[in-house]
């Protein structure tokens, strides 16, 4: 009985970007499945890879050491490795074990693609240069904005005064009536 799924796909805007979709959990009976999946993906010389992992509530040992064991394989093909959308129990294993100095994790895939692989977030608007406007404030913002500087004066004169004054304890102790 498998308690896994493992799924890879092509990053849709990314070509060179692997996307290993796991549900289930990782331990000693379903990592020969996972790792079966992504050492098919390492042959096929895709180094650029996702772990996402929104359905996965369990990594024992054995699933931790398929990442750690190839990241220094991956990286020297200049790839990486990230894995995305951990629960809250899948990353206190990650914190715990402090493999956030070895692998990068991220909440979701895209942050992985744009933080991770420095891809830029692709623009959704036409490729028409933008203009901007340069826009004059109204005179009731200016006159806002004016009282803000004179009110922060203020509040720092107030600030000051107050360290002049003793502390109500101190005053309390001058009065002994502890």
């Amino acid at each position: 009985m498998q308690n896994i799924t493992v799924a890879d796909t092509t990053h849709p805007q990314y070509k060179d970007i692997t996307l290993l979709s796991v549900k289930g959990f990782i331990d000693t009976n379903t990592a020969p499945e996972f790792e079966k999946t992504f050492q098919r993906v390492l042959a096929d010389n895709k180094f650029n890879l996702i772990i996402d992992l929104k359905e996965v509530n369990y990594i024992s040992s054995a699933g931790w050491g398929i990442f750690v064991g190839e990241i220094r394989r991956i990286r020297s093909q200049k790839g990486n490795l990230f894995l995305v959308g951990m629960s809250p129990e899948v990353t206190e294993a990650y914190e715990l074990l402090e493999f956030e100095t070895i692998l990068k994790s991220y909440p979701n895939v895209e942050l992985a693609v744009q933080k991770g692989f420095g891809k830029s977030k692709p623009s959704k608007v036409s490729d028409k240069p933008r203009v901007e406007k340069a826009v004059e404030k109204p005179q009731a913002e200016k006159t806002l904005e004016n009282q803000g500087v004179s009110r922060s004066i203020e509040e720092s004169q107030v600030s000051k005064e107050i360290e002049k004054k003793p502390n109500w304890v101190v005053r309390l102790l001058r009065w002994r009536l502890f």
